[in-house]
């Protein structure tokens, strides 16, 4: 029997696979500000602050993925989702999101690197409260980085 997942493990995976997308449409985003507004540079530079963070987030994301023993090695999306296969301390698990979930999520996650407060969104009984939505370099521990 496989070993159970933590949710630690589950929210890394889950922003692995979010935070690409995220950047995608913030660099769509920027392209249409240029493109289309009368003063685009103000929007253009919150986007660009927006990517730095992001990137900033994919990168201690991946190093954590590598301190914890998880390689994704697929990614499909369907219709319906987007599904990932990945590899954990030696244990192959499967993770989804529907498409409804991913938007939601990436809209709340794109908010919050726009400096927006989200917390309007958060449920106060959610047992997660307000560590539901934080970043991975906000998580990160100095005694979590590779030597």
């Amino acid at each position: 029997m496989a070993p159970t997942r933590t949710d630690e493990d589950s929210s890394y995976v889950k922003m692995y696979i979010l935070l690409p997308m995220i950047l995608t449409a913030f660099e769509r985003d920027k392209l249409v500000a240029k493109k289309s507004f009368k003063t685009p540079m103000p929007y253009v530079v919150l986007i660009e602050s927006a990517i730095k963070r992001v990137e900033a987030d994919l990168k201690e994301t991946r190093r954590k993925l590598r301190i914890l023993g998880i390689k994704v090695y697929e990614e499909t999306r369907t219709e319906i989702s987007i599904d990932a296969r990945y590899l954990c301390r030696g244990y192959h698990h499967e993770f989804s999101m529907l498409w409804s979930f991913v938007k939601a999520e990436s809209s709340v996650l794109m908010e919050r690197y726009l400096g927006i407060d989200i917390y309007m969104y958060i449920d106060p009984n959610n047992p997660y409260g307000k560590d539901q939505y934080n970043l991975p370099t906000e998580i990160a521990k100095p005694t979590d980085h590779i030597g």
